[in-house]
């Protein structure tokens, strides 16, 4: 077994370097993970530009990466028996790390935990034993990390879809209680507005309809492919219009809100929901206020607004046995991995900054290589 680790650490916005770290002696209740593979999302391109400053997770020096998919390297026999696995497992690794005796915890609410632990957002490479990265070669399991056993059939690339596809899950079908032919509006058809059609379509939705930009016409058009019905180029139309005349003027029975940055579709979401219908929030506006939100409507309409940020592990649970039935499916998404020392052009692809002449849509980091 190795006896270091290598990661990519940010120091600075805008600045990796990369460090080595002793691997940690594990306790009966800890482990260490060898990573195989790391997802990138949104935030953490937020996370690489500065954009998290004034927020709990403006944390330098620190290794980013809470989309994490690994083997067991070194596990504990306590931590053995909690996660039901052995050295040499294949698993995913859940973000938060829960304490387990908060009130939120106490309530069955782990994603909101009060201790803010976790991996890739939540501790400085100052905090031992540093390794608290999926950007690494290996990664320290604390004794109250949640991992799952996953199948070794399953692709890399098709696996690091399991945290985006597990928030499609929670947003487009747990939380708003999707029915059998109803009607769900998704708005923004990046890598997790994508798999919210697919979770919308694993909960027997009637008709899926997803919004965009004229700049989106390639996700749009995997939408469609994924099992989207309509695709409305908000540049071009009007999308209130659009899901009002699907709907025979009275609107869809779910809206799942998740645009990054842009809040008009919040605006656009409460009306084109019908009356008693759900709204899902869960796209992140970096703090901005939203202008010419009319919150009349939402109570005259008696409107449920849900606001939710990650999964949890009925979630991934589903997710990764939807990898596991059509994960094929899925691979259109997959559409760069990048290796570990290749962390910075990784992110800034994220963030449109590179252009290879193909469409970015889910990118991870193939760090078993």
């Amino acid at each position: 077994m190795a006896e270091k680790a290598n990661a990519a650490v940010l120091t600075a916005p805008r600045s990796f370097e990369f460090r080595d770290f002793a691997l940690p002696d594990i306790g009966p209740d800890e482990g260490v993970l060898r990573v195989e593979a790391a997802g990138l999302c949104g935030t953490d391109y937020e996370q690489y530009t500065g954009h998290l400053a004034g927020t709990p997770w403006d944390i330098t020096p620190i290794i980013p990466g809470h989309e994490i998919v690994g083997w067991l390297d070194r596990v504990g026999p306590e931590a053995a028996r909690r996660w039901n696995a052995r050295e040499g497992d294949r698993v995913v690794v859940e973000s938060i790390i829960p304490c387990g005796h908060c009130f939120q915890c106490a309530i069955g609410k782990t994603t909101l935990c009060e201790s803010n632990m976790g991996y890739g957002l939540y501790a400085s490479t100052e905090t031992a034993p540093g390794l608290w990265g999926g950007y690494a070669s290996h990664m320290y399991l604390h004794p109250k990390t949640q991992v799952h056993r996953v199948s070794n059939d399953i692709p890399r690339d098709i696996l690091s879809l399991f945290n985006p596809l597990s928030n499609g899950v929670r947003w487009a079908y747990e939380a708003p209680d999707t029915r059998i032919g109803e009607t769900v509006v998704i708005e923004g058809p990046g890598q997790r507005g994508l798999l919210c059609v697919v979770a919308a379509r694993e909960a027997g939705a009637g008709t899926i309809v997803v919004t965009g930009t004229a700049e989106d016409g390639h996700r749009l058009e995997l939408a469609r492919r994924l099992g989207a019905d309509i695709t409305i180029d908000v540049d071009t139309e009007n999308a209130v219009e659009r899901v009002r005349e699907a709907t025979g003027g009275r609107g869809a029975d779910v809206v799942v809100e998740v645009s990054a940055g842009a809040t008009q579709p919040i605006v656009d979401a409460v009306d084109m929901v019908r009356r008693g219908g759900r709204i899902v929030l869960a796209g992140l506006k970096s703090f901005k206020p939203v202008g010419n939100l009319v919150t009349d409507k939402i109570v005259i309409n008696e409107i449920r607004l849900i606001g939710l940020l990650s999964a949890g592990w009925v979630s991934i649970e589903r997710s990764l046995d939807i990898l596991k039935r059509r994960g094929e499916e899925l691979r259109p998404l997959c559409s760069h991995m990048f290796p570990l020392e290749q962390a910075d052009t990784a992110v800034r692809a994220l963030g449109r900054e590179v252009d290879d002449g193909s469409e970015v849509v889910h990118i991870a980091l193939d760090v078993a290589g």
